[in-house]
């Protein structure tokens, strides 16, 4: 697939799109583009940048850990000097089939957020930000895309926002799982056993039947139905096959849990 380099300076909001008859059989089944929140670049003050996903109707794009099938989107940045750049920030994911195959992955529009911190000091008038992006689309079949997006900012102390693009940084920051709250992950199997245990202490919210973990380095298959038990003293239990594709040796599990529309950040760690 042709790359595509698009130079952005004060729209700052653009978009790469293939006219079709038939979009879940010919992709490319979304509407991808670049965003900043501001019109500009302030010396040592951080930049909010997202990658924006439209997705057609039936299509999706995948989450970090995509499960069973699919691939993580991902960016690749080439950064003025003395730029540095976040990991990207990962909205919650959503439950999602690829064909008959379960899988991890967004289905509504999702703005994937990083940070940008600029250096004190900045003696261009103007900086370009180059995000090279790859991405797997999927419906009836699946569309890897490739395109490279560049967004040109000038330098300036009073950047001005911009509304639009604002918006969709917004709902995604709103979207990341919280990390603020009391709810503890016990693991209480041993690395590399075949079934994984794990125990989830807190004040839940219901109903426990919507409950799902969403494992975030593959030690949970997406291929795995979930059944979480209430335990007389109020946590609940997860137990699962692990994942033929599990990395090894990981003494903890990192994932979202999703209970009660909530989503929460959690590190299942063994108990002290």
């Amino acid at each position: 697939m042709k790359v595509l380099s698009l130079s952005v300076c004060f729209f700052l909001f653009a978009y790469s799109a293939c006219a079709q008859d038939d979009p879940e059989l010919t992709g490319p089944g979304l509407e991808i583009g670049l965003i900043s929140g501001t019109t500009g670049v302030a010396p040592g003050n951080p930049l909010t940048l997202g990658l924006h996903i439209h997705h057609l109707p039936g299509f999706h794009t995948y989450w970090k850990s995509p499960g069973i099938v699919g691939m993580a989107t991902s960016i690749e940045w080439a950064l003025p000097e003395g730029f540095t750049v976040s990991e990207i920030r990962w909205p919650y994911p959503q439950n999602t089939f690829m064909a008959k195959y379960p899988c991890h992955g967004y289905e509504r529009d999702v703005t994937l957020v990083v940070e940008i911190t600029p250096p004190d000091e900045i003696a261009a008038k103007e900086v370009s930000f180059k995000a090279k992006s790859a991405w797997m689309c999927c419906a009836k079949g699946c569309f890897p895309g490739f395109k490279t997006f560049e967004l040109t900012l000038p330098v300036t102390d009073n950047p001005k926002p911009i509304p639009s693009a604002k918006a969709h940084l917004s709902k995604a920051i709103r979207e990341l799982p919280s990390k603020n709250h009391d709810i503890k992950g016990i693991l209480k199997s041993r690395p590399d056993k075949k079934m994984i245990t794990l125990s989830f202490q807190g004040d839940f919210k219901r109903p426990l039947e919507e409950a799902y973990f969403f494992s975030s380095d593959g030690q949970i298959s997406s291929d795995q139905k979930q059944n979480f038990v209430e335990e007389k003293d109020g946590s609940i239990t997860l137990e699962i096959a692990r994942s033929e594709f599990s990395p090894e040796g990981k003494t903890t599990i990192p994932g979202v849990l999703k209970i009660g529309g909530c989503y929460l950040e959690i590190e299942a760690k063994p108990k002290p």
